[in-house]
């Protein structure tokens, strides 16, 4: 908060103040609402410091634009992407937006006219545009908002922050979808809670089945940033998996760690215990040489989300 000074002329009065006081937040005035109809109301909570910009109606859709967040609210759905994961934006099929994220998913709008597929195109390529000053970015925005708010504000967007049952479930759906045998092979950790072991790994891991988190804690601490191996994808067809880590701290002494030892050579032990489809069922599909045919393990990589 700037505070005021008060002037004092030559007779020695006081004057007007020179400077009024102002809170951070004036320093970030929200944009005027552009609305295309006069009924719609914001179909989100906002946050402190985000100004809904734009807000109008598409096919079946309602949309919006902050000066955080494109939210596209469907009947069934909801698309809510932050702008700066926006990569680029097109219209296709004169009616469509083809709007395309950095996290590889694909967002597509559809509108009435070809009229209000350009003006939403504009819109929204003036808010993912590369911000010219410092004071655009939202965090600053955010931040200044924030300050002097009281706690039952705090409170109302801590929900934004937990992740919802989409991404709670996300790896059990991975599981399943790429075919892992939890019963024999391998196992979900859940070492990892609330980024215990590391706070750059999911908070649950895949690991075998019988490996024990106590090996898991003696891997973390042979592993840079404890990220030790863990299994992220499996070819459902012969069975191969990628696992990540980071580097083992083996110095110039050449260290070495049993646990780590056993749990590299445990995954591909598991690799063994799980094979591929191709070994395991008759279907001609299955009986493919390597390399022809789909992989359907990879089939569901860059599906449309809408």
């Amino acid at each position: 908060m700037i505070g005021a000074e008060q002037q004092t002329d030559s007779m020695g009065e006081e004057g007007p103040p020179s400077l009024e006081y102002i809170q951070a937040k004036d320093l970030f005035p929200p944009k005027e609402l552009v609305s295309e109809d006069d009924n719609l109301q914001v179909p989100f909570p906002a946050l402190q410091g985000e100004g809904v910009e734009y807000l109008g109606r598409a096919d079946d859709a309602v949309i919006a634009i902050s000066n955080y967040r494109l939210h596209i609210k469907f009947k069934d759905s909801v698309i809510n992407v932050p702008l700066m994961l926006i990569e680029s934006v097109e219209s296709r099929d004169m009616f469509q937006l083809h709007i395309i994220c950095k996290d590889s998913k694909v967002v597509r709008c559809h509108f009435s006219t070809f009229k209000q597929c350009q003006e939403w195109l504009k819109r929204l390529n003036r808010a993912i545009a590369h911000p010219g000053r410092l004071e655009d970015l939202f965090a600053l925005a955010y931040h200044a908002w924030c300050l002097g708010s009281n706690t039952d504000d705090e409170d109302q967007h801590l929900h934004l922050c937990r992740p919802g049952d989409h991404v709670r479930q996300r790896l059990q759906m991975e599981v399943k979808r790429m075919g892992f045998d939890m019963q024999n092979a391998w196992r979900v950790s859940d070492i990892n809670l609330k980024y215990k072991l590391c706070s750059s790994y999911p908070q649950k891991l895949l690991v075998p089945v019988w490996i024990t988190d106590k090996e898991l804690e003696s891997v973390g601490s042979f592993r840079s940033s404890n990220r030790i191996p863990v299994v992220v994808y499996r070819h459902q067809r012969n069975g191969a998996v990628i696992a990540r880590c980071s580097q083992p701290e083996i110095s110039w002494w050449g260290w070495r760690n049993t646990e780590d030892e056993y749990l590299v050579t445990s995954i591909a032990k598991a690799c063994l215990m799980d094979p591929g489809a191709r070994f395991t069922c008759g279907a001609p599909a299955c009986s493919q040489p390597r390399g022809e045919g789909p992989d359907s393990s990879d089939s569901d990589f860059g599906k449309d989300v809408i």
